[in-house]
This record gives structure tokens, C-alpha cells and sequence, in this order.
């Protein structure tokens, strides 16, 4: 039987990626700016933002779109999760090739929105989203407000949820070369760590 961690290997290196991280970073992240350069940018309902990312990054994204048609790469919106018996969540995107699952969850802001932390940042701590996994990725689509402001204002926030000692550092620490973003690691319920990518685009008209 392959083991699992065989198994990743073995993809990583067909697919040309060094390690998971390598795979999250330069594939899906530098995918999901990429998208954003192409996307319209009027600011409307949080689903129809997303609905944008998704419809060009299966047809018109050149990192994405082939992966995606070949059925290598799998990408999902409104992915259900099971938390419990009784208890489901959905998160807003979800790209997975075997093994490598990496749940986004996507905010509107005009502000700091305690709705960024408490219904995103706390459902990947609280082990409602990416259960399984050790990576995930928060977007803010920015519609209001100074979205440099908005970024500082919610790095120290995000300290507030079990954020990992030691790797305060990673807040400095910027997605790709993206500006407005930031990265985070915490300690969850199962005493397992979850690396969180947090990038934020604007959307005001």
C-alpha cells in the first residue's frame, strides 16, 4: 500500500513543486492574484466577488485553467465540511489535488469586521474548516475603508486566536511578494498548528 506521505511526494515532484508550501504559495496563491489583475472590480455581494475568482481561474488562468479542465485539480465553491454528526460548515473555496486540499475563506470589508475573525480565523482554529490539513488561506475583498489601515488593524486582532509563541514574526511576513497580506500560525482545539495565508484586495469602485 503507498503511504501517504509517499504519495505526496510522488505528486510534488509531477507536478514540479518542491514542498506543499512551495505548491500553496506558487500555485494557488500566485493563481488567486493573478485572477484578481483580470477580475472586474465593482464592489458587489461577496459570492458574485467570488464567482468572478472562480470563473477565471477555471477558464482563463494560465497557472490554473488547464489543471483544472484535465481534471488534475479539482476546484470547488461552497464546499460543505462535516465538523460533526450534527454540525456542518461551508467555506468558500476549495482547491485539491490528492492530498492537498486548501480551504479559502472569503471576507467583504470596510473595516477591521470582527466577521473576518470570528467567522473565518476562529472556524480554522476551532477545526470547523481544513480539519485534516495544516495550511488555509483567509482573502479580504476590500470595499470600503484604506485597505493598508484595514491590514494593520487586523494583525494584532488575529494575535487574539491562539496564535502559535514564536511565530509572531510570520505577520510581518508578506504572501508572494503580495503587499496588502500577512501570514499566521495557531495553535487548535486538537493541539495541532494551522499556517493561515491572509491576503486582501480592493474592490472599492
Amino acid at each position: 500500500m503507498v503511504k501517504r506521505k509517499e504519495f505526496m511526494e510522488f505528486a510534488l515532484d509531477k507536478l514540479g513543486f518542491k514542498t506543499k508550501e512551495d505548491l500553496y504559495e506558487n500555485l494557488y496563491l500566485r493563481a488567486f492574484i493573478d485572477s484578481y489583475r483580470r477580475i472586474g472590480k465593482a464592489s458587489i455581494l461577496e459570492e458574485k466577488i467570488r464567482d468572478r475568482f472562480v470563473y477565471d481561474l477555471e477558464w482563463k488562468n494560465p497557472l490554473t485553467k488547464d489543471l483544472i479542465q484535465q481534471q488534475v485539480l479539482i476546484l470547488t465553491w461552497e464546499r460543505w465540511l462535516n465538523v460533526s454528526e450534527e454540525e456542518k460548515s461551508r467555506a468558500d473555496i476549495s482547491f485539491s489535488i490528492s492530498g492537498f486540499e486548501f480551504i479559502i475563506e472569503c471576507k467583504r470589508l470596510k473595516y477591521a469586521d470582527s466577521r473576518y475573525l470570528d467567522y473565518g480565523v476562529k472556524r480554522f482554529v476551532e477545526l470547523k474548516y481544513a480539519k485534516n490539513d495544516t495550511h488555509g488561506g483567509m482573502i479580504g475583498f476590500v470595499i470600503d475603508g484604506d485597505i493598508k489601515k484595514i491590514v494593520n488593524n487586523l494583525k494584532p486582532k488575529v494575535k487574539d486566536f491562539h496564535l502559535s509563541p514564536g511565530f509572531e514574526n510570520l505577520l510581518k511576513k508578506s504572501c508572494v511578494t503580495w503587499e496588502h497580506s500577512f501570514q499566521s500560525r495557531h495553535d487548535r482545539n486538537d493541539n495541532s498548528r494551522i499556517h493561515l495565508y491572509h491576503l486582501f484586495f480592493d474592490f472599492i469602485p
